[in-house]
């Protein structure tokens, strides 16, 4: 089996032993939240910076580039870090960053030291992704571990959405960037629980080995299933317009689609281990498409409300068995910490070839192209599964 390439120190493709503490999973959960946090609750985090920073509304929007492109670059960073760096210190590192961008972030007062306030918070959230990834890919159950991580983000991040507009009025937006440094600290006193990734000789036993065929294959499919969802999820507010659904219909919709995302989450963290994934793989695969073609043409309100949920409830269905599978690849982490940048890339880059689609208001060619991609992420992540159980 040339495909199948042996790493000292690292467990057996698949063996999940106890590598993971239930103190180690919460602090994962939580390093991998605050990392995340401004894509959580981008809409509410890109206002307070306009409004404390005096940006103008391009300037807002490249603002946003800047931390996102910086924490894709460090998730990607993460992954040739992981065998090299110690994972406390790393996240203790992507902790530091991140406070100390939200503390600039709280003075800057212009468009230049906001970017670079974001780029530096970007860098530290990249870190945090990258190794708390790598660290929830180490539990004995990662599709549970990572459905964990979706239903506490999705929660706590809707939280924040309804929150954080109603506090805008009356707390100061550098209170509230202060209060996220708090918040990043207080975080980091779970650090001594975070697994100590270097140290394989003690705490994982046994030869490991990396499966490229399998970790091409789950690759593969994270980038066209999130290149398909990036494509129409990011046209998603403009098709209920389009369409003459009031504002009010529209967020109802996608409110609902939230809460059915963490359905998903949690249905993906309790299918039995010994269930082969591509049954649900499908079953994620058959929601988001369905919902993808339901958006298409003159869309009513309840067309649109039960398209937004199937689309977010499959895409949160999928997450966690695709991390899940690129554990099982590659027990050292890296191949489930690449999926973090991949998958961003794969988000950012579906709009951007949605766009030229767009036309007269049609947004049928973009929905025949995500179903496409995502017909053939299924097919690919079906062949990975196979691949496992072989």
């Amino acid at each position: 089996m040339d495909h199948v390439v042996p790493i000292e120190g690292l467990v057996l493709r698949g063996t999940h032993g106890p590598r993971l503490s239930t103190a180690g999973l919460i602090s994962a959960i939580a390093i991998g939240f605050v990392g995340a946090l401004f894509i959580f609750i981008t809409p509410p985090m890109l206002a307070l910076m306009g409004e404390g920073a005096r940006l103008s509304d391009s300037q807002i929007g490249y603002v946003a580039a800047w931390d996102i492109n910086a924490t894709a670059v460090a998730i990607g960073g993460s992954t040739f870090l992981l065998l090299r760096w110690n994972w406390r210190r790393a996240v203790g590192l992507a902790l530091a960053l991140i406070a100390l961008g939200n503390a600039a972030t709280a003075f800057a007062g212009n468009y230049p030291a906001m970017a670079a306030a974001r780029c530096i918070a970007g860098l530290g959230e990249g870190l945090a992704i990258g190794f708390a990834f790598a660290a929830l890919g180490r539990a004995r159950n990662p599709d549970r571990a990572f459905a964990l991580y979706l239903i506490v983000g999705a929660l706590l991040g809707a939280a924040l959405l309804y929150v954080l507009p109603l506090a805008q009025g009356h707390v100061s937006p550098r209170l509230l960037f202060l209060a996220n440094v708090g918040l990043t600290l207080l975080v980091a006193l779970g650090i001594p629980a975070f697994p100590n990734g270097r140290r394989y000789e003690d705490d994982l036993p046994g030869e490991g080995r990396l499966d490229r065929r399998l970790a091409l294959a789950a690759l593969c499919a994270v980038f066209l299933i999130f290149f398909a969802i990036g494509a129409v999820w990011s046209y998603a507010e403009r098709i209920g317009s389009a369409s003459a659904l009031d504002a009010g219909m529209i967020a109802r919709g996608l409110s609902a689609g939230t809460l059915a995302g963490v359905l998903g989450a949690a249905l993906a963290g309790i299918v039995p281990q010994r269930v082969s994934r591509v049954v649900p793989l499908l079953v994620a695969s058959a929601c988001i498409i369905a919902g993808f073609q339901m958006l298409g043409g003159q869309v009513g309100a309840t067309v649109y409300l039960i398209a937004i949920v199937l689309i977010l409830f499959g895409w949160n269905l999928a997450q966690p068995l695709l991390s899940g599978m690129c554990s099982d690849a590659d027990s050292g982490g890296r191949v489930v910490c690449l999926m973090g940048s991949i998958q961003t890339f794969g988000m950012g880059l579906g709009p951007a070839l949605a766009a030229p689609m767009v036309a007269g208001g049609s947004f049928t060619g973009p929905i025949w192209m995500a179903s496409i991609a995502t017909v053939a992420g299924l097919a690919l992540a079906a062949t990975g599964a196979m691949l496992r159980k072989a």
